[in-house]
C-alpha cells in the first residue's frame, strides 16, 4: 500500500476527524499537487469559522476558485451514475443517485472517498431492499425521494445501520401516520439530530404525534413544510415539552403565515428560531 493509499485509508475510517485530511493535503504538497492540498484546507476552515465570521468571505471566494478551476479534474473518477451533491472538508462526501444505481455500485465510491450522505431517488418497490442493506452503514444522512411504499417504513425503522445517522429527509409519500408511528416507536437512529418530513400532506394529527413524543426531544433541526399543518397543529408544537433543543423549525408553506394566533404562539415558544 502506498502512502497515499495509507493516508487516505485513515480518512476514510474515521471521516468526522480533520487530522487525517490534513496530514494527506500535506502529502498532496509533497506530491506536486497544491491547488487539492489548499481546497482541503480551506473547505475544513470554513467548516470551523462561526458564520458571521469575517476571515469566511476570503476563503469562499478561494474555494470557489479552486472548485470552478479543478472540479473535473478533481471529479473525473466519479462514475456518470452518481451525481455530485456536496464536497466537504476537501472530499466528496455526498451523491445523488437512483436507488438501484446505490445498491450496485456505491462501495466502489465508498473506496475512494469518505461518503456520508446520500440522496436516493426512485425509490419505489426498491425501497424494502435499501433499509435493509449494510451499504447505509456509516452514513451521517439520507435524503429519500418520493415513491417509498407505507410497508417500507417499518423496515427503516428497524435497520441496524443507521447508528451514526443525524440527518433524515423524506419526500411525499403515502400514508403519513405509519411513518410517524415508526419513527417514534424506532430505536435506530440514536444520533438523529435533524428530521425533514415535506409536502406529504401530513395534517395535524401526525404533526402531533410526533411533537408530543419524546422521541422528538432529539431534535435540533425539524422540518415540516407544506404539510396543511393549520392552527390547531400549530398550538400543539408550541405546546410540545419535548421540543427545547430545537435550533431551527420551519413551518413555511403550511396554512399558517395569515393566522395571526397561529404565529403569535410559534413566536412565543421559539422566537426566531422559527419559519412560518
Amino acid at each position: 500500500m502506498s502512502d497515499g493509499d495509507a493516508l487516505l485509508r485513515a480518512i476514510l475510517d474515521d471521516p468526522d476527524d480533520d487530522a487525517p485530511r490534513l496530514v494527506y493535503a500535506d502529502w498532496l504538497d509533497e506530491q506536486g499537487d497544491s491547488p487539492r492540498a489548499i481546497f482541503i484546507r480551506t473547505q475544513i476552515e470554513l467548516a470551523r469559522l462561526p458564520a458571521d465570521d469575517p476571515a469566511r468571505d476570503g476563503l469562499v471566494q478561494a474555494e470557489r476558485t479552486l472548485w470552478r478551476t479543478h472540479r473535473a479534474a478533481w471529479t473525473e473518477w466519479v462514475p456518470s451514475w452518481a451525481r455530485v451533491a456536496e464536497f466537504r472538508r476537501g472530499f466528496l462526501e455526498e451523491i445523488r443517485c437512483q436507488a438501484a444505481d446505490f445498491l450496485a455500485g456505491v462501495d466502489g465510491i465508498s473506496r475512494q472517498t469518505p461518503l456520508v450522505a446520500v440522496r436516493l431517488d426512485g425509490m419505489d418497490q426498491l425501497a424494502i431492499v435499501v433499509f435493509q442493506s449494510r451499504l447505509l452503514h456509516g452514513l451521517r444522512s439520507i435524503r429519500i425521494g418520493n415513491g417509498v411504499p407505507p410497508t417500507a417504513w417499518l423496515i427503516l425503522a428497524e435497520c441496524p445501520y443507521l447508528g451514526k445517522l443525524h440527518r433524515l429527509d423524506i419526500g411525499s409519500s403515502s400514508n403519513p401516520d405509519r411513518l410517524i408511528a415508526t419513527l417514534i416507536a424506532s430505536k435506530a437512529m440514536p444520533a438523529l439530530r435533524g428530521l425533514r418530513v415535506k409536502g406529504f400532506p401530513l395534517g395535524d394529527e401526525p404533526a402531533s404525534l410526533l411533537v408530543g413524543n419524546v422521541w422528538s426531544a432529539r431534535l435540533r433541526v425539524l422540518d415540516l413544510g407544506n404539510n396543511f399543518i393549520t392552527l390547531a397543529g400549530a398550538r400543539k408544537i408550541a405546546e410540545s415539552p419535548h421540543l427545547g433543543r430545537i435550533v431551527w423549525l420551519n413551518l413555511m408553506g403550511n396554512p399558517l403565515a395569515s393566522n395571526g394566533r397561529a404565529v403569535e404562539l410559534l413566536r412565543e415558544r421559539f422566537g426566531t428560531k422559527v419559519r412560518v
